[in-house]
């Protein structure tokens, strides 16, 4: 070997050597930089002619674990996953406050039963109404505050993807410019592991907002891709877009979240969502706090419908004048089909005497009034002035615009409603005066019961002139991806006709489920196809059955709009004007000689006590599978669902985290720093920077007595 190729080698020792110590400076020097990925110095060997010529420096790599990355990644969608579900689902347990807690929703009911128990006791007792209904106000506030803030959680949830979808793009963005200067710089022979670590700081980030799988290219960049495979970000980025809703009530459709790929395709990312905070914030959005809300404005309408049912069997002392109804948006033909049994409508004076008693039989068809003295038959589509005409001026019954009012006549001061005590008036489980409302004593401004008694042949109710009812459906898969949006003019003619519309597989919902009306109770429900089956939403509704104000969807309970209950209820207007209007005493039929209504008597009050501890049938709603229960029973079971659903949010959260913090440690122990790893290289290369240096003052000595012997 000739000295010029000893020096030669020398010097490509010292070059190397001087490298290697440069990466491991640089390591040295960001041990404590968080998110830094070591360094590593590769050296080849030179050969020339088959001989050794020296070593060189390769290219400076990362000390990745593309395993453990990717490890990482799903670990850390699946904490900011939990992470956010548990957030929220806190916020929302909190909101039900602790069972010892008298400001208990649960305790404040049973403060308004225990006050009732009490006025029944003392039923002329000033003090023992208003506290019934002081007591009664705070109950049906509470239960709208705790469903108002759950609706603001999920706008809370709703913000918050619009924030993390805005903080995505940028993301890939930024991933998608690091791929160009990286296989540029990686051409050039250049170092790209500066921004190789920089993107891969941006995938940290990204998979904590969605869930990633990455793959290394030859080019030295990478491609991002959902678990699902659907394209996030390689030569260029994905796009995600999406607008957020102003006001979120129980019936809000929320507007779906576009991604436009790479290639210009446009897909709904909840599709592709595994996991990721951005997958946590839909699924506290769009299922948990849904199904806790939907059970929670269930315990309260059937708490609204439990109590008026007892009061409308009650009567104030003295009785009212008038009794006026709610606004049912429907005709009293509607309203009294499948109404049987018997009901009595009763004028009384101001002693409590009866005046003139009523008798209604629905079953026959058929009135009786004061005991026999006169016999007649009604219409059902005319019922309210053939029972007036009937009573022959002693009493009105009159009926408008979908709401029934009873009035006393001549010789009578008051009214009152009372069933029969054999053969009680029902339509599916309510009398006749709870039907219309006559008597209730909380007032509903939606729909509590969707049981409308229509059947196919019954007419529709709404308009098709010159701006026709139109319901514009959205139609959800199980991931909550939107499949379709769909608008359905309501056709004015029979229910018959509303259910082709609906269903029509072109122009209605036909595709993707099918609507039905239960032949029993008329109750209008929407089974969609596939397992799990697809959801409709109901993002537009112009419709007002008969122009009395409701919708079509308030009417028939659809899309959510019974979750709306509880922020609608609030006690009487006439009790909570005049607490003498509690109704605490019941007519006794069978005092035709002494008064039929006392001030004393509070089995009307006792009978509201008691509906807390009463079974009554309950749907499937929210976290419940619905059955027989009481609103007691109904009322824990709530309470136990959402605190498990809370601690079960948590151990999830725990569990995800110990798993993220396994899945950092292995990976740090890759990629980290390891200082006496780097001393001990700092000490070899230096030798070997040392070793080269005499290499070359030895190829130097040996040139000096070359030229020494000329």
């Amino acid at each position: 070997m000739s000295l010029n190729g000893i020096m030669n080698i020398a010097t490509s020792g010292l070059a190397t050597a001087q490298n290697a110590l440069k990466v491991t400076s640089d390591n040295i020097s960001n041990v404590n930089t968080p998110g830094y990925i070591r360094k590593v110095a590769n050296q080849q060997t030179v050969v020339y002619g088959g001989q050794g010529a020296g070593v060189t420096s390769g290219p400076i790599s990362l000390a990745a674990d593309r395993f453990l990355e990717q490890a990482t990644y799903k670990a850390q969608s699946a904490s900011s996953a939990a992470q956010a579900t548990y957030d929220l689902m806190d916020q929302i347990q909190t909101q039900f406050g602790d069972i010892t807690d008298s400001n208990n929703l649960f305790n404040q009911m049973n403060s308004v039963m225990s006050s009732l128990a009490q006025v029944a006791e003392s039923p002329t007792s000033s003090a023992g109404r208003q506290e019934v209904i002081s007591n009664l106000n705070d109950f049906l506030a509470e239960g709208q505050r705790i469903s108002d803030k759950i609706q603001q959680v999920r706008a809370d949830a709703d913000t918050r993807i619009d924030t993390d979808l805005k903080s995505a793009n940028d993301l890939l963005k930024n991933i998608a410019t690091l791929n160009s200067t990286i296989s540029a710089a990686k051409i050039q022979g250049q170092d790209i592991t500066g921004s190789q670590t920089q993107q891969t700081q941006y995938l940290d980030q990204l998979s904590k907002l969605i869930d990633i799988r990455v793959t290394q290219n030859d080019n030295g960049g990478i491609t991002v891709r959902t678990n699902s495979g659907l394209m996030l970000a390689g030569d260029s980025a994905a796009t995600l877009s999406y607008t957020p809703t102003a006001s979120v009530n129980a019936t809000t459709v929320f507007n779906p979240i576009t991604i436009t790929t790479p290639a210009g395709e446009k897909r709904d990312l909840s599709d592709n969502l595994a996991s990721g905070e951005i997958k946590g914030l839909l699924d506290i959005r769009d299922r948990q706090s849904v199904a806790v809300n939907d059970q929670l404005n269930q315990f309260m309408a059937s708490f609204t419908e439990q109590l008026n049912a007892a009061h409308n069997a009650a009567s104030a002392v003295p009785a009212p004048a008038t009794l006026t109804g709610k606004n049912t948006s429907a005709t009293q033909d509607e309203m009294l089909n499948g109404m049987t049994g018997t009901t009595n409508l009763v004028t009384v004076d101001a002693s409590g005497n009866i005046v003139h008693q009523m008798a209604v039989d629905f079953t026959t068809g058929t009135w009786s009034l004061d005991s026999g003295a006169s016999t007649g038959s009604f219409s059902t589509s005319s019922f309210a002035s053939d029972i007036t005409s009937a009573f022959g001026g002693a009493a009105t019954l009159s009926f408008a615009n979908g709401v029934m009012s009873f009035s006393a006549g001549s010789g009578a001061t008051g009214v009152a409603v009372a069933d029969s005590a054999t053969t009680p008036s029902n339509r599916f489980g309510q009398g006749f005066s709870q039907t219309f409302g006559l008597n209730d004593i909380v007032s509903s401004k939606l729909p509590t019961n969707t049981s409308t008694g229509l059947t196919l042949s019954s007419t529709s109710g709404f308009s098709t002139g010159s701006t026709p009812d139109t319901v514009t459906f959205a139609v959800k898969n199980a991931n909550g991806g939107t499949l379709s949006t769909i608008g359905v003019q309501i056709p004015s003619g029979d229910m018959n006709s509303v259910l082709t519309a609906l269903n029509d597989t072109s122009t209605g919902l036909g595709r993707y489920g099918q609507f039905s009306l239960d032949s029993t109770t008329g109750a209008l429900t929407f089974n969609g196809y596939g397992s799990p089956a697809n959801s409709v939403g109901v993002s537009s509704d112009n419709s007002s059955r008969y122009g009395y104000g409701v919708s079509f969807t308030q009417f028939f309970g659809l899309a959510g709009s019974p979750g709306n209950v509880a922020s609608g209820l609030s006690v009487n207007s006439t009790i909570n004007a005049n607490p003498a209007n509690l109704s605490l005493a019941t007519v006794n039929l069978s005092n035709t000689t002494t008064p039929a209504l006392v001030a004393g008597d509070g089995s009307g009050g006792q009978a509201m006590s008691d509906v807390a501890g009463k079974s009554t049938t309950f749907p499937r709603s929210g976290l419940n599978s619905g059955g027989t229960s009481t609103l007691t029973r109904y009322g824990s079971d709530l309470a136990g669902q959402v605190g498990n659903l809370a601690a079960n949010a948590k151990t999830d959260q725990q569990s995800s985290d110990a798993l993220l913090t396994e899945a950092q440690n292995r990976r740090s122990s890759t990629e980290g720093v390891n200082l006496d790893e780097e001393l001990v290289n700092l000490t070899t290369y230096q030798q070997a920077y040392a070793a080269s240096g005499r290499l070359v003052q030895a190829a130097k000595d040996m040139f000096d007595v070359l030229l020494n012997m000329v």
